[in-house]
């Protein structure tokens, strides 16, 4: 209880909160809440981060089923299926999410601090060897959830769109966020339709991640019985020249950093107030700039293909040009990273308030409806490991190491699912290559979605 009395929600003590959430509780339900951009996030945020702090604090739930993000959306689909809230707060909500552009603004802001986080020579060296290995793991997921899909009839097709490309697409802000948005606007539909598709894709790498935090720590079990197969750690196999190098250093009792140990750290990096709106104005303009790109500019977007790349997917694309280059001076990574930690540590709970706003609690039970859902689900996890486990030898990747890093780490579900499969697989010294598979693989998976959208679903 003591401890309970302590505790805070977004600073404030929690009795005092709770107030603020019966209050905008009571103006939801009874159409006495502002229906413009304050009132709609005032609501998001405050009822959002308290039902996502429930989440986060229950048992179980908050370990293996998504915590305060799944509990937050799903109490959002209630107060719309149920009438919680006055439908006049329910079409204000969904208009705030859409036409406001309040999901367009999150996504841009997660995407350019996700892809700016990374050292660019980080990043170069991703294109040598580890993107090839997450590529195979993306290729080797799809087919075998398309497999799997065709056999159970559930379709080649419809399976990879429904459960192939959420699971592998990098998370929420940065993957089926944006995702839902290319879907709907293949089939021809408006944002009610990428809500719905949204709400079951979040069910579905919810249950994902599950599966990737269970095979992490088999894959860990593997490498114990099979030592050649584990870099206790370590993720490529050293050369021959690099052997004799850290034999020679070793006697002489010198100490040899690890590549991983250089990487440039912007933790280090004190931000101002200043970096963060530097970094939130680089977010708006890149976004801005590649959606005139993917609209007036882009050949590919005007040769009448039968697809188009999404705007997100040239942004994606923009941000790591410019990360690369390295024309970009720390302050402004450094900010752009920090808008997006704030956005996703305080503005995710009110995200999925006003995208769960949009859909059905029968939409989530489609993820689990029947044996072969769930089969498409396990085997896309499993193919990740697959296909890293094949193209990773080609580069030296420790089979470990490899499978946990590029493979189950794109079919987890983000960041947070980083941290839970290299936990279980004792291996939280890589996050970093962890978080290049989150968060380029997922960069990769918007281009791939767009074409396979375009091409195959109408």
């Amino acid at each position: 209880m003591n401890t309970l009395k302590k505790e805070k929600i977004l600073g404030f003590p929690i009795w005092m909160y709770l107030i603020l959430v019966v209050v905008m509780m009571v103006f939801a339900k009874f159409d006495l809440m502002l229906t413009d951009m304050i009132g709609c996030l005032c609501f998001a945020l405050i009822v959002g981060t308290m039902i996502g702090w429930i989440g986060d604090h229950i048992p179980i739930w908050n370990k293996w089923l998504g915590g305060g993000m799944v509990l937050a959306s799903l109490v959002a689909s209630a107060f719309a299926t149920y009438g919680i809230v006055s439908d006049t707060t329910i079409d204000a909500l969904k208009n705030f999410n859409s036409k406001v552009g309040f999901q367009t603004l999150y996504i841009l802001v997660v995407i350019t601090g996700a892809v700016l986080s990374i050292d660019r020579k980080q990043l170069l060296r991703s294109f040598a060897g580890y993107l090839p290995t997450v590529l195979g793991g993306i290729i080797c997921a799809l087919l075998l959830c398309g497999l799997v899909g065709a056999v159970t009839g559930v379709g080649f097709i419809d399976s990879i769109a429904d459960f192939g490309l959420p699971i592998m697409g990098g998370g929420n802000g940065g993957g089926i966020a944006p995702m839902s948005k290319m879907w709907a606007a293949a089939k021809g539909l408006g944002q009610d339709a990428a809500d719905s598709w949204w709400a079951t894709a979040f069910a579905t790498i919810s249950l994902g991640n599950i599966i990737a935090i269970f095979f992490s720590a088999i894959v860990a079990r593997v490498g114990e019985k099979i030592p050649g197969w584990s870099g206790n750690g370590q993720l490529m196999k050293p050369s021959k020249k690099e052997l004799a190098r850290l034999a020679e250093a070793e006697k002489k009792g010198e100490k040899i950093e690890k590549e991983e140990e250089k990487i440039e750290n912007l933790d280090n990096y004190k931000l101002s107030p200043a970096d963060y709106a530097t970094g939130l104005a680089l977010g708006l303009f890149c976004y801005g700039l590649a959606t005139f790109y993917a609209d007036k500019v882009s050949i590919i977007n005007h040769l009448d293909l039968g697809f188009s790349i999404h705007g997100f997917a040239f942004l994606v694309i923009l941000v790591a040009i410019l990360n690369i280059s390295g024309i970009l001076p720390i302050n402004v990574r450094a900010g752009a990273r920090g808008v997006q930690l704030f956005f996703v540590k305080y503005i995710s709970f009110a995200l999925m308030i006003t995208t769960g706003i949009g859909s059905k609690l029968s939409d989530f039970a489609k993820a689990f409806a029947s044996p072969a859902n769930l089969l498409c689900i396990i085997f896309t996890v499993f193919g990740s490991m697959v296909g890293t486990f094949l193209i990773g030898k080609l580069f030296r990747f420790y089979p470990v190491e490899g499978m946990v890093t590029a493979g189950l780490c794109m079919a987890n579900g983000g960041g947070a699912g980083d941290v839970m499969c290299l936990g279980a697989a004792k291996r939280m010294n890589l996050l970093s290559f962890a978080q290049m598979s989150t968060r380029i693989g997922g960069a990769l998976m918007l281009v791939i979605a767009s074409i396979f959208f375009g091409l195959f679903v109408h």
